[in-house]
């Protein structure tokens, strides 16, 4: 009879090749099993994480920013009441940006009311989903930066949805993101170095963004978004979201991390916009408002 279910190492294997994320954390949860779909989904290499807590790598935070430790975090919640918990975070992949997964947990119990540790799966929650007809629209018309369609192509679409709304009475949301402090770094350590803020920001940006949405390369360090949604209400709160995100992400230059600076200003388009209509209404969102143009500087602590 076949040793299938008696043998540890092939359920090992197992979890190594479930196309989901998988990870362990002992009781000082630290990471005791990292499997091969979390390296796929994070970047990071199982022997990058094993034995480090499970704070360092991934950095979780919800839709405004904020990092989720002690009592937000799904995993301490496991920890503290044995129950199995489900969440929609915001991991820090090991480029930089930052990405949607969808986390479950499962207390690991080795004695009644007593968690030796929690089993973690998660997985990407915002799959490029693009309509084939726009990923063929776009083959050849990706900026080489950033992997998002080109100014070019972005200021066609704009044009297209501009016109549109004539015939359809609609409207559609607008978002304009800016990395600030780029011009100063890229004077002090050339072209090249501004690349990653660049990369970095648009990667966070597409994982940010829901699928039907339309994201672009605009001027030299700025994005554009075309939403669907016409909400006012909607269209400032994707703005609050995008900017929180972005501000989350990190770039490392020469062994130092930087986090990225950014605006985003927000306004809905309807029949009767022009172009620089539109960019007249531009309204910055509340919380990006204050932020000044300072070049990057290093993470601290």
């Amino acid at each position: 009879m076949s040793n299938l279910f008696d043998d540890p190492a092939r359920f090992r294997t197992v979890l190594e090749q479930l196309p989901v994320g998988v990870y362990i954390l002992d009781r000082e949860r630290r990471v005791r099993f990292w499997n091969r779909g979390a390296e796929l989904i994070t970047g990071y290499l199982a022997q990058e994480v094993m034995g480090k807590p499970c704070r360092d790598p991934l950095q979780h935070c919800d839709r405004l920013g904020r990092v989720l430790c002690q009592e937000r975090c799904p995993v301490t919640a496991t920890f503290h009441d044995g129950h199995a918990q489900q969440a929609f975070v915001f991991a820090l992949h090991k480029q930089g940006h930052r990405i949607g997964v969808r986390v479950r947990t499962l207390p690991l119990v080795d004695a009644p009311d007593s968690v030796a540790g929690v089993a973690v799966t998660f997985e990407e929650a915002l799959a490029d989903s693009r309509p084939e007809s726009l990923g063929r629209l776009m083959f050849g018309c990706l900026d080489p930066v950033t992997g998002i369609p080109s100014q070019r192509l972005t200021r066609a679409v704009l044009a297209e949805s501009l016109a549109g709304l004539e015939q359809s009475h609609g409207g559609f949301g607008l978002l304009r993101i800016r990395v600030l402090g780029l011009d100063e770094f890229r004077s002090q350590h050339g072209p090249e170095s501004v690349i990653p803020f660049l990369h970095t920001t648009a990667q966070t940006l597409r994982h940010t963004l829901d699928p039907e949405n339309f994201l672009g390369r605009w001027g030299e360090d700025e994005f554009l978004a075309v939403l669907q949604s016409a909400s006012p209400i909607r269209v400032a709160a994707t703005a609050e979201k995008v900017w929180n995100l972005v501000l989350q992400s990190e770039v490392a230059w020469w062994g130092d991390r930087f986090l990225i600076d950014a605006v985003v200003a927000h306004t809905v388009a309807r029949p009767g916009d022009t172009l620089e209509s539109l960019f007249r209404d531009l309204r910055p969102s509340c919380a990006a408002a204050a932020v000044t143009d300072d070049p990057p500087g290093p993470v601290r602590g």
